[in-house]
Parts: structure tokens; C-alpha cells; sequence
């Protein structure tokens, strides 16, 4: 079979491509390889496998309704090309755009060949995969806010017992203090402060005065 390139698909009106009904995303895959002769899968950087590549992305999304994540999960799933992430769907979807507009003739022509009936609902099936990815998502967030939850609690217990231990060296009086508000911790200061030094006039000298007295 002549290869559907865009080289040639001008003299190509006449081929006589048997028209099937595509159901699955593998079908237009291998529909769109075995036409061209492009393997869309190849890990490669060469202009119109990046362009095919592209396309495919296209109908994926606008066939068979599926985001970035599936077709890269897809794309990942059916070849060795792990690299092929979420970014890059989305950058081919925009890039394809930008294809579509330089070879436009080409890529309609090439799109007729793909009669797609979905054999399930895959916009469903989409759905129900970003609520679940979202799901995974948020459930992760619980599990890591709550581990710090519990470590937080930890280092309380930890400070509620160090305040104990601290707390059972005080006086009442000096507990008492510690609910003063700042006026009256000024006016408590002021009043010890002569008390302190009170405690100090009444401490024994060191030194004594020697008086000589005569007999």
C-alpha cells in the first residue's frame, strides 16, 4: 500500500483505504501507522513523527475525550517512551494547532480516515479518573498534614512536661508573678528591689575596724 504522506497525499484522492470503525485508542494507532508508515511512538525529535504524534493527541482528545493525563498515561502504557508526561500532552495538543495551520489539506484529508466510535463513554471514563486522581491527590495532602498534626502534638506534650518540671521549682510567690500584667510586674520589681537590698545592709562585713584602747 502507498504510504499516506505528506509528500504524496495529493496524488492520493483515489486510494482505497477500507474504511473501519476505530473503538479504541490502539486501533487509531495502529490506522494511523500502518497509513503513513510513522511510528508515532518512536522516542525520536525527526519533524513529522512529532507532527503525527500530535495528531493523534488530537483525536484522542477530541474522539475518544480524554486529558493530557490519559493520553500520556496511554501513550506511556503502549511503548517505551516514559518521558511522554502530562506537560508534553499538553504541549502537543497546542503544537498541533500550529501543524494543522501549514499542512491543514493534509490533516483533513487524513482525519477522514478515522470513522471513531468509542465502545465505551471515555468523557465518563475521564471524569471518573481526574475525580480519582483528584481523590489521590488530597489524600495525600490528609496524610502528610496529619503526620505533622501528630508530630506537633508530640513536641506540645513534650513542652506541657518540660513546663511541669519548670513550674514545680517555683514558690507561689513566683507563680503568682507570672500573672501579673506589666504595670503590676513594675510596681512588684520596684518594692523587692529595696527588699533585696535590705538583705544586703544586714550581711556581715568582711572587714572589721581594729580600735586600740589603753589600759
Amino acid at each position: 500500500m502507498q504510504l499516506y504522506t505528506f509528500k504524496n497525499y495529493k496524488a492520493m484522492e483515489q486510494n482505497n483505504i477500507e474504511e473501519l470503525s476505530l473503538t479504541t485508542p490502539k486501533e487509531i494507532s495502529n490506522l494511523l501507522i500502518e497509513i503513513t508508515g510513522v511510528d508515532i511512538f518512536e522516542k525520536t525529535r525527526v519533524r513529522n513523527v512529532i507532527e503525527l504524534r500530535a495528531f493523534f493527541c488530537y483525536l484522542l482528545k477530541e474522539k475518544f475525550y480524554l486529558g493530557p493525563s490519559a493520553i500520556s498515561e496511554f501513550i506511556k502504557n503502549e511503548t517505551k517512551f516514559k518521558t511522554y508526561d502530562h506537560a508534553t500532552a499538553i504541549h502537543s495538543l497546542k503544537m498541533f494547532k500550529v501543524y494543522k495551520e501549514n499542512k491543514k489539506e493534509y490533516f483533513d484529508n487524513l482525519e477522514r480516515y478515522f470513522k471513531i466510535t468509542p465502545n465505551v463513554n471515555y468523557k465518563k471514563k475521564t471524569n471518573v479518573a481526574n475525580l480519582l486522581n483528584q481523590y489521590m491527590i488530597i489524600r495525600n495532602k490528609y496524610y502528610y498534614a496529619n503526620g505533622k498534626i501528630k508530630k506537633y502534638e508530640k513536641k506540645l506534650e513534650e513542652l506541657k512536661e518540660l513546663k511541669k518540671q519548670v513550674v514545680s521549682g517555683f514558690t507561689e510567690n513566683e507563680m503568682l508573678y507570672r500573672k501579673l500584667d506589666e504595670e503590676q510586674m513594675k510596681t512588684y520589681n520596684e518594692r523587692v528591689s529595696v527588699i533585696l537590698k535590705s538583705f544586703n545592709w544586714q550581711k556581715p562585713k568582711d572587714k572589721y575596724e581594729i580600735i586600740n584602747c589603753g589600759v
